[in-house]
Order: structure tokens, then sequence, then C-alpha cells
């Protein structure tokens, strides 16, 4: 009785080795194919992703590039349009301020 127990477990382990064969393979192919086919799926996700985050890593930095530049060029323009830079930069051409304020020209109207 002991043999019999033993060689039905023995037969057992034979059986699930079989089970892992060829025909089991052939019978269950399709989901192979399949699980071939989500595991690409993912590697190309995962290539896809890397690719967008270097892409957005490089334009963010080149976003704070040019932030710096515009700062930069702003902070410039701003110095340019003070009264007395544009005061200097006039006196170059022998203009000068006569200290009166503007005047309004009108042009007549025709009708």
């Amino acid at each position: 009785m002991k043999r019999d127990h033993l060689n039905i477990n023995g037969s057992d382990k034979r059986r699930e080795l079989r089970m892992f064969g060829s025909k089991w393979i052939a019978k269950n192919l399709v989901y192979l194919y399949f699980l071939i086919f989500l595991a690409m799926l993912y590697i190309a996700n995962a290539h896809y992703t890397e690719k967008k985050v270097r892409k957005i890593d490089n334009l963010s930095k080149e976003l704070r590039e040019l932030n710096w530049q515009y700062m930069s060029l702003k902070s410039e323009v701003i110095h340019q349009g003070t009264y007395t830079r544009m005061s200097r930069d006039v006196a170059l051409y022998q203009l000068t301020n006569s200290g009166k304020p503007p005047r309004f020209i009108s042009g007549s109207k025709k009708k």
C-alpha cells in the first residue's frame, strides 16, 4: 500500500513535468504570443516615455535660458528708457529739453 501511494506521487510529478512539454506549449501558443506581444508593448511604452521625459527636460532647460535672456533684455530696455539715459543719448544729437510740456497740434478736418 505504501508503494502504491509512492507511485501515485511519482506519477503526479511526472504528469506535472509533462504538462509543460511541447503539447502544452502548442495548446497554449496563442496565449504565449499574446504575452510576448504585451511584453513588447510594455517595453515600447517605456522607451516612448523615457524619450518624452528627456524631451521635456531639454525644453525646460531651454525655457529657463530663454527666460533669463528675456529678463536681461527687459531690464536693459527699462534702463534705456529712463529719463536720464534718454537725455544723455539725445544730447549726442544736440537736442535739449525746453522744460515746457508738449503741444497738441491739430489739423483741420476736410469735409
